[in-house]
């Protein structure tokens, strides 16, 4: 009997196996050296909409996503779309023609603070908002200079490749005690134009892609076409 064929397959099946350990091995580097980067936004936004002349109460909207922070003092970067009822608003009209003679009056941000991995709130404010880029800055409240943040350094970055093996760093909500969340991915494009945008199979919305040798691919970000949201991308760490 001719069992190289089998003993082939068995060292094939090895070699694959083989393999996996590294991913795990770097992902588990990377959940503990970046996690405590990944902060929570917390948001309370208080909503005024009305139809025609009719002036609906306010309401307040409670707002959770994760943010990157990308600096020892804090700035923290997340994705506006997720964190603004205007754009949110302005996608809903771009996507049904029209909001039906409903109308935005107002979106006050009642607090803003980021939650930290040891649970601690720190109060905080925009900065900077890039409605093109889907962008938004979030700084502490309060400087404290003796104080220094865990952070993405995004000068460290690395160079997307097709069919290149990643990992993104995220958390859980805050009902799942907003544990550290690790996964692979691979990227499966790359746009060019109008500007550089890697495309990658799985993705956290505001959560940061790295090699396994710890460099930022980017952010996961919302691409807007003509105002309308048309999937999640990962904008280059040098872009932001």
């Amino acid at each position: 009997m001719n069992r190289l064929p089998s003993l082939l397959l068995a060292l094939g099946a090895t070699n694959l196996f083989a393999a996996a350990p590294s991913d795990a091995e770097a992902g588990r580097a990377l959940a503990k050296r970046h996690a405590d980067a990944i902060v929570g936004v917390e948001l309370v936004v208080t909503v005024k909409m009305k139809a025609g002349d009719r002036e609906a109460p306010p309401s307040d909207q409670r707002i959770e996503i994760n943010g990157t922070v990308i600096s020892p003092s804090g700035l923290t970067v997340t994705s506006l779309a997720a964190v603004d009822p205007r754009v949110q608003f302005e996608a809903m009209r771009a996507q049904q023609g029209g909001t039906r003679g409903l109308e935005l009056v107002s979106a006050d941000f009642k607090e803003v603070k980021l939650r930290l991995a040891d649970g601690k709130e720190v109060p905080a404010r925009f900065v900077l908002k890039d409605g093109d880029l889907d962008l938004a800055f979030m700084a502490p409240e309060t400087a404290e200079p003796e104080r220094t943040y865990a952070h993405v350094n995004l000068a460290e970055a690395a160079e997307g490749e097709v069919l290149g093996r990643y990992f993104f760093v995220s958390r859980a909500a805050k009902t799942l005690q907003r544990v550290p969340l690790v996964r692979t991915t691979e990227m499966v494009g790359l746009v060019e134009k109008p500007r550089r945008l890697f495309l990658v199979a799985d993705q956290s919305l505001a959560s940061p892609v790295f090699d396994a040798q710890g460099r930022v691919l980017g952010i996961f970000l919302q691409h807007f076409a003509n105002g309308r949201p048309s999937g999640i991308i990962t904008l280059p760490a040098a872009d932001i």
